[in-house]
């Protein structure tokens, strides 16, 4: 595994429904090239960074948790896009993110126009000049610094320590916001990293959107043990 170590500590205001991580770049014209889902990358040939965050309240705090998201839902990922950089929403680029498709299976918290959503989520791979454009000036002039090889066949894995990936076709348990300015319509973003995507398995082979509370365990990403969904 290739790592660059960029350390980052980066202050999240939880009560922002966007990111607050944007890097902004308005000389760049170009729009960002993403990779395909078909596209098979070899480990060699990405780099890992990670970056430390803070939130304004406590993660480990479920009851601070519920009340700082508008929406708590368990969700299925019906469909994950391409990491980039760039927000078309707001014209400007910011830390890689993955967005896709969700089906609401059951709310625990909000009110949702349609049990069909679409989202966003912190983190991804993403091709290095691509990487490069949601940099400030400063950063970008120290990672290539670091780097040295071919910008072209280089991508960059971007997430925060300790987080977990995000996969098609799981169901979890999902802490969001949304803001006007930054969200489409009927779209939201999974916040709070390992904290605000807990992988569920459900005691059920059916996907009814009226799921019974004791049919759900969701997963500590801590211990990687199961817990009833009042633990969670």
């Amino acid at each position: 595994m290739k790592k660059i170590i960029l350390t980052t500590i980066i202050a999240i205001i939880a009560t922002v429904g966007g990111f607050s991580v944007v890097y902004k770049n308005l000389n760049q014209n170009e729009k960002n090239s993403v990779i395909s889902t078909n596209e098979k990358l070899e480990e060699k040939n990405i780099y890992h960074t990670e970056y430390q965050t803070s939130y304004s309240f406590d993660l480990k705090n479920l009851d601070e948790m519920y009340d700082n998201h508008e929406f708590i839902a368990i969700v299925h990922i019906d469909r994950l896009n391409p990491a980039t950089t760039y927000r078309e929403k707001t014209d400007e680029y910011i830390k890689p993110y993955t967005s896709g498709k969700a089906t609401i299976l059951k709310t625990l918290k909000g009110n949702f126009n349609s049990s069909e959503i679409t989202f966003l989520r912190l983190g991804g791979i993403v091709s290095y000049t691509d990487y490069e454009k949601s940099l400030y000036p400063s950063a970008r002039e120290k990672l290539n610094e670091l780097f040295q090889g071919d910008k072209t066949t280089t991508f960059v894995e971007d997430k925060s320590k300790d987080d977990i990936d995000i996969e098609d076709g799981k169901t979890y348990l999902v802490y969001m916001n949304r803001d006007n300015e930054f969200h489409n319509e009927n779209e939201y973003t999974i916040e709070a990293f390992e904290y605000g995507l807990r992988e569920v398995n459900l005691n059920t082979n059916t996907r009814s959107l009226n799921i019974n509370s004791n049919e759900i365990l969701i997963k500590n990403n801590k211990t990687n043990e199961y817990e009833s969904i009042d633990k969670a």
